[in-house]
């Protein structure tokens, strides 16, 4: 059914149960997860820099990446089912584009994505990732909704 899964991963409850649900899906199908995570590459420590001279906020979003990475991989290997774990350069470009960049990439059977489900002014002034890739790719999208009760 679904050779190759893309799912977008950051820090979030409903990214994680994307995760989850790209995983289901993978073991169901026998298909591979394509772990991905869109970062601007000025915002973070280049490999072997010790962190020294960078903001504080930069080097806890760093250690934060780093555990959200290994969380997802330990995920996929407790699950057996097989995958990468990365992260991608935005560049300056939006997520949307480059997620759906990357999955056409990667020859994506299907893209799946966590949202927080907000509606109205909340949406409006936040904008929603999961619906701008929607609109910006050809690749069908699942979109996991965080459960409602934890909802801000």
């Amino acid at each position: 059914m679904y050779e190759r899964i893309v799912v977008a991963l950051d820090d979030s409850a409903c990214a994680q149960r994307a995760l989850g649900e790209a995983v289901r899906l993978a073991k169901e199908s026998g298909g591979v997860v394509e772990v991905l995570s869109v970062v601007d590459r000025g915002k973070w420590p280049v490999e072997g820099d010790s962190g020294y001279g960078l903001d504080p906020e930069v080097r806890i979003a760093a250690s934060v990446a780093s555990h959200v990475f290994e969380a997802a991989q330990k995920l996929l290997q407790e699950a057996g089912v097989r995958g990468t774990v990365r992260a991608i350069d935005a560049y300056g470009e939006n997520v949307p584009t480059v997620l759906a960049r990357a999955a056409d990439e990667c020859d994506a059977d299907i893209i799946v994505i966590g949202t927080h489900g907000r509606r109205g002014t909340r949406r409006f002034f936040l904008g929603s990732v999961a619906e701008s890739l929607v609109r910006s790719t050809q690749k069908p999208v699942l979109i996991v909704r965080h459960d409602s009760n934890h909802l801000a």
